[in-house]
């Protein structure tokens, strides 16, 4: 297994190096219920920065049991955060059974409203750092002129707004007008990202304020995962490449045309550290298992074959779409939405308690590279033949009707 698990850190390393992207970006558009759109929002205000934060929710007859993760480690601000938000929460459902605006006037919901925006301030200025991007680029379009003049109903100037205002402002004018086909996609993106706070806020309220869920609020059973991170020998380039390309004249031209492409350079540099390391096989690296795959290891060692969804505030990446892919092969009925399809050389595999069921995700995984490295090798090595077959080369049909004597005053040669 130890071998087996060495190949497969290894060839996620070299798919990295040569194929980061391997798909378009993924929309499954599965259809949200309630709950997970709750654990959504929960992910949306458990993001302090630019950790990944996954969150799976059960409802239970009279309680609800929340297991969250994200890929790092768990610091005091955040446990005492979450306690806070437990506490906020608990308090709001006894309200009794009121809109969420009736809701928002009271003291509980207005102290939940500002701890969630200072616990999330960096992530906050982020995105809103891209959509005043947006605003100042294209102040001369009428859908920013448009948003301005909606912002100003309630600010004078952007710049001195709160943060919750200002989420407050996108929230409610992304609802207005996200159905617009005029409007360019990345405005929309960055605008219902700033205003994911206030939305996400309005969700959680209205369910523990709802008469349905408030039982639910009265009694939540949280768990925090925590982060596995270690360290994984690898073996290297070099040795991976050349389990595909045997001839060492070919491996030695395959590696040469990797150098010269910058993009692939900078991404070999990055993961390997050192040009000069592609040859180096005593290779340790740092792996960490991904918090939608943490909650992933928890449902499979339970055996929990129900329908189980995982919100995570990010799309997930390549392998871990992957190993949900096998997960649901053998039964399992784990709902993700969205991938990036990226390749993150850092992903570790889930240890679950089944070895079988390790070892065949394993081998499946494995394949799945080991199809990316072959492709991408052989799309390389036929474009430098192509290149090479085409070098000089003169398509002389265009020709065959001019009129040499012509051509010659053309040009104007010269003996």
């Amino acid at each position: 297994m130890k071998e087996k698990e060495k190949e497969l850190y290894s060839k996620v390393h070299v798919a990295k190096s040569i194929k980061f992207i391997v798909e378009k970006t993924s929309d499954n558009n599965i259809k949200l219920n309630e709950n997970d759109k709750f654990s959504y929002n929960l992910t949306t205000i458990l993001t302090r920065d630019r950790e990944v934060v996954a969150v799976n929710l059960t409802i239970c007859s009279n309680s609800c049991i929340i297991y969250i993760s994200k890929n790092g480690t768990w610091i005091k601000e955040d446990i005492e955060y979450i306690e806070k938000i437990q506490k906020y929460l608990r308090s709001i459902s006894n309200y009794g059974p009121i809109s969420w605006m009736d809701a928002m006037d009271r003291k509980d919901t207005k102290t939940l409203s500002n701890q969630v925006i200072k616990y999330c301030s960096v992530k906050f200025d982020s995105r809103f750092g891209k959509l005043k991007k947006d605003l100042n680029d294209g102040k001369d379009d009428n859908h920013i002129k448009s948003f301005i003049k909606y912002f100003s109903k309630k600010f004078y100037n952007i710049d001195e707004a709160s943060r919750l205002g200002i989420s407050q402002i996108c929230c409610f004018y992304y609802k207005m007008i996200y159905k617009n086909s005029k409007i360019p996609k990345p405005f929309l993106k960055h605008l219902k990202k700033v205003g994911s706070y206030t939305g996400s806020l309005i969700n959680i309220i209205n369910c523990a304020c709802n008469e349905k869920y408030r039982t639910l609020f009265s009694h939540i059973e949280l768990h925090k995962l925590n982060s596995v991170i270690t360290n994984q020998p690898i073996f290297s380039w070099k040795n991976i490449i050349q389990r595909f390309i045997f001839n060492y004249k070919k491996y030695q031209n395959f590696k040469d045309m990797c150098l010269d492409n910058p993009i692939i350079k900078n991404r070999l540099m990055q993961i390997y550290g050192d040009i000069e390391k592609l040859d180096f096989e005593n290779i340790n690296k740092r792996i960490y298992l991904h918090a939608e795959m943490n909650i992933a290891t928890n449902i499979i060692n339970k055996k929990i074959k129900t329908r189980t969804f995982i919100a995570v505030s990010k799309k997930c990446c390549y392998l871990c779409e992957l190993y949900i892919k096998f997960a649901q092969q053998e039964g399992y009925n784990i709902v993700i939405s969205g991938s990036h399809k990226k390749i993150y050389h850092e992903w570790k595999l889930p240890d679950t308690t089944n070895i079988i069921f390790k070892s065949n995700s394993l081998t499946y995984i494995i394949k799945e590279l080991d199809r990316i490295i072959r492709n991408e090798i052989e799309s390389y090595t036929d474009l430098r033949m192509k290149s090479n077959s085409d070098e000089g080369s003169v398509d002389f049909n265009i020709i065959e009707d001019v009129d040499i004597d012509v051509a010659f005053d053309k040009f104007n040669i010269l003996d």
